[in-house]
C-alpha cells in the first residue's frame, strides 16, 4: 500500500541499444523500502532499430503495472535528453535517476528522503554509500562521505558519487539549475552536480543504496575532448574562482588527465609530455605512481 503522506519520487531510467539488464535496474526500484515512487523508462533508441524493439518487447512485461510510464523518443537524443525528458514528464517532489545498467539497494529512497525532509532547504542532493562491480568480481565499497558546500570539489571533480545512478535531487533544485545540459555527450553527472552544488549543500547516507555495473566499452572515448567541453562550459565559473581555487581546479584536472593517460588509454607519451611541461606536479606524480599506476608503469614507463 502507498503511504499518501509520503513525498512523491520519479525515478528516471533512460535506455538505449540492447537493453539486456533494464528489467533488473526497474525491479530493484519495485522492491524499494519506499512506496511512494513512480517510475519513467525513457527509450532512446530510434523507432525501428534492434534496440527499440528489444526494449519495446521487455517493456510488455511492465505494461500492466501502474507506477511505470514509457515514454518513446521520435529519435535518438542522447542520455541528458533522455534524463530532461523523464523529468518534464514526471510532477513529483522528488527526482533520481538511475543508468539501465546498474540497480538499486532496497533502502535507497528510503534513506534519503528522510535525510533531506529533516534538513533546511539548502539542502537539495543527496548521495549514498555505493558498491562499484566488475563483471564476476568483488564489489568495491565507495570511500566518499563528505556533506555540505562541495562546489569547488565538484567542479574540479574531485569527488566520485556515481552520481548518474546515486543523486536524490529536490525537484525545485534540478528545475532552477535548468536540469542537465543536453549538448554533454560524457560528463553528464559532473555536469549537473557542479551546477547543484553551487547553489546547495549535498547529504551523504551511509545507508548501502547503489550497485554501479562497471563494464570494459569497445568504443574509446576522446579524453581531451571530451575535458575541454566541462572546461570551455564552465569558464565563467572557473575564472570567478580566487587564484589559490583556480589553481586547485587546474591541478584536480590535470591529474585526472594524467591518470586517464596512464591507466586506459596507456599513453605514455602524453604522461611524459604532461611531466616534462609540468602540467601535473611532482607530488601528484608520485601519488598516482605509488597508490594506483605501479603495476601499470611497471616495465613501460622509464623516467
Amino acid at each position: 500500500m502507498e503511504n499518501k503522506g509520503e513525498s512523491l519520487v520519479s525515478v528516471i531510467i533512460p535506455t538505449y541499444k540492447c537493453p539486456i539488464t533494464l528489467d533488473r535496474a526497474i525491479n530493484s526500484v519495485l522492491v524499494q523500502t519506499y512506496t511512494n515512487i513512480e517510475i519513467i523508462v525513457v527509450d532512446d533508441n530510434n523507432p525501428e532499430t534492434e534496440g527499440r524493439l528489444l526494449t519495446e518487447a521487455k517493456m510488455l512485461l511492465y505494461e500492466n503495472n501502474p507506477r511505470l510510464h514509457y515514454i518513446k523518443h521520435s529519435h535518438n537524443k542522447g542520455g541528458s535528453a533522455a534524463r530532461n525528458t523523464g523529468a518534464r514528464f514526471s510532477n513529483s517532489t522528488y527526482l533520481a535517476f538511475l543508468d539501465d545498467d546498474d540497480e538499486f539497494l532496497p533502502n535507497k529512497i528510503q534513506s534519503q528522503v528522510e535525510i533531506l525532509e529533516t534538513k533546511g532547504a539548502e539542502w537539495a542532493v543527496c548521495y549514498s554509500r555505493y558498491y562499484s562491480k566488475k563483471e564476476n568480481g568483488k564489489p568495491v565499497e565507495s570511500r566518499e562521505h563528505e556533506e555540505g558546500y562541495l562546489y569547488i570539489e565538484a567542479l574540479s571533480q574531485k569527488i566520485c558519487l556515481a552520481a548518474g545512478s546515486n543523486l536524490l535531487i529536490k525537484r525545485e533544485a534540478f528545475e532552477s539549475v535548468g536540469g542537465f545540459d543536453e549538448t554533454f555527450i560524457r560528463n553528464q553527472d559532473h555536469e549537473i552536480l557542479t551546477k547543484l552544488l553551487k547553489r546547495y549543500k549535498i547529504a551523504y547516507s551511509a545507508e548501502p543504496g547503489l550497485i554501479v555495473h562497471v563494464h570494459a566499452y569497445d568504443n574509446p572515448i576522446n579524453y581531451e575532448l571530451v575535458i575541454e567541453k566541462y572546461i570551455n562550459n564552465f569558464q565563467s565559473d572557473i575564472d570567478e574562482l580566487s587564484s589559490s581555487d583556480r589553481r586547485y581546479f587546474y591541478q584536480s584536472i590535470n591529474k585526472s588527465r594524467f591518470y586517464y593517460f596512464l591507466r586506459n588509454d596507456h599513453n605514455y607519451k602524453k604522461c611524459i609530455k604532461m611531466i616534462i611541461k609540468r602540467d601535473i606536479r611532482i607530488v601528484d606524480f608520485t601519488s598516482l605512481l605509488f597508490t594506483r599506476g605501479t603495476t601499470v608503469l611497471k616495465g613501460r614507463l622509464k623516467l
